[in-house]
């Protein structure tokens, strides 16, 4: 059987890597990414930025970080893997990428940039779990056939109820619900400024409200 290409080469065989240093001693470090671990990879060049990132998905985690030796903020968030099937469609569109264990490689320090001869550099923090609304972002629901649902103000008045009646440690999870109702049937702003009110008026920080939100209207853009 043919071995296949690129990162798939790669190998902790040391006889191996010294042939290959003396063949292209100028090669720069790829390695690919272990199926445990994922990276996020915010690429200016793409648009990518710390703060579109943040602006959707509320400030990452630290964790362990490769820094480009391009020196234009560009970088790799390293985080272990969640479960089930990713998609970097929704990333894309913040100017970064998904590397998904197993399935790519990312350059490693001190690898020096083709560009600015500057190398990479390891920013050590602890590898992290990333936090419920990058997962989110990144996470991949298959679409599921639903049958059309009308907006209605006796719906929206049983979807506020249930979200004022929403107990302690339960109140986040059912404002996402609640949201997925009004985005699956296309209520207007007047609804979502509603629901936002309720949530507050529960104990919900105006943060929490926002990030939840945006979730939900995601959720329903993919469906």
């Amino acid at each position: 059987m043919v071995p296949k290409p690129g990162f798939h080469l790669a190998t902790t065989d040391a006889a191996q890597i010294a042939h290959w240093w003396i063949r292209w001693p100028d090669a720069l470090i790829g390695s690919p990414v272990p199926a445990t671990r994922c990276a996020i990879d915010i690429d200016p060049r793409n648009g990518g930025s710390i703060d579109a990132l943040e602006k959707e998905a509320g400030s990452p985690v630290p964790t362990l970080t490769v820094w480009s030796g391009r020196e234009d903020g560009g970088r790799h968030l390293f985080y272990r893997r969640p479960e089930g099937e990713l998609t970097q469609t929704r990333i894309k569109k913040l100017g970064c990428d998904l590397k998904d264990g197993g399935k790519g490689y990312t350059i490693l320090p001190p690898s020096p940039h083709p560009d600015t001869g500057k190398p990479y550099r390891w920013e050590i923090q602890p590898l992290a779990n990333m936090s419920r609304e990058l997962y989110e972002l990144i996470h991949y629901e298959p679409p599921v056939a639903r049958w059309p649902v009308e907006a209605s103000e006796a719906k929206l008045f049983g979807i506020l109820r249930k979200m004022g009646e929403a107990q302690n440690g339960e109140r986040n999870k059912l404002l996402y619900w609640c949201g997925c109702r009004l985005a699956e049937a296309s209520y207007p702003d007047t609804a979502w400024d509603a629901l936002a009110q309720v949530a507050e008026s529960g104990g919900l920080s105006r943060s929490e409200i926002r990030n939840t939100i945006r979730s939900a209207q995601r959720t329903g853009d993919d469906q």
